[in-house]
């Protein structure tokens, strides 16, 4: 059994939870939220080319009954790495890691008010 080495709870995304990994005006690439805690998140998406490592900050925003949406979120790229079984000639699947970086106050509330809507406790659902 592996010890947990992370810093906060990580809680599985739900539908409708994204992320999208932004430049100074420019989208770079979109997708579902894996998991997220209050210290980063992963997220799977498609990409069409190499990404070059330049993203410093993510959008996080999910919809259901309500809408939130968090701009710019300051963030370090942990990891990065194709998910062979997803991916095509043109198009690979992807993984990507990030860690919070100088979160603000309003970032907090906004980032835990998202994990209270967007996110679960899948060990919660599981029979002993």
């Amino acid at each position: 059994m592996l010890d947990e080495k992370r810093k906060f709870k990580r809680f599985k995304g739900k539908d409708g939870a994204f992320a999208a990994f932004i430049k100074p005006n420019e989208l770079i690439n979109m997708g579902q939220v894996q998991n997220i805690s209050m210290g980063g998140l992963c997220v799977r998406y498609l990409s069409t080319h190499d990404n070059d490592g330049g993203c410093s900050a993510i959008k996080i925003f999910g919809s259901n009954d309500r809408f939130i949406h968090l701009d710019r979120v300051q963030c370090r790229i942990v990891y990065d790495q194709e998910v062979p079984e997803g991916s095509w000639e043109q198009i690979s699947t992807r993984r990507c890691g990030v860690e919070f970086e100088n979160l603000s106050v309003k970032h907090l509330s906004q980032l835990q008010e998202f994990i209270d809507n967007f996110a679960f406790d899948e060990n919660q659902f599981e029979n002993p």
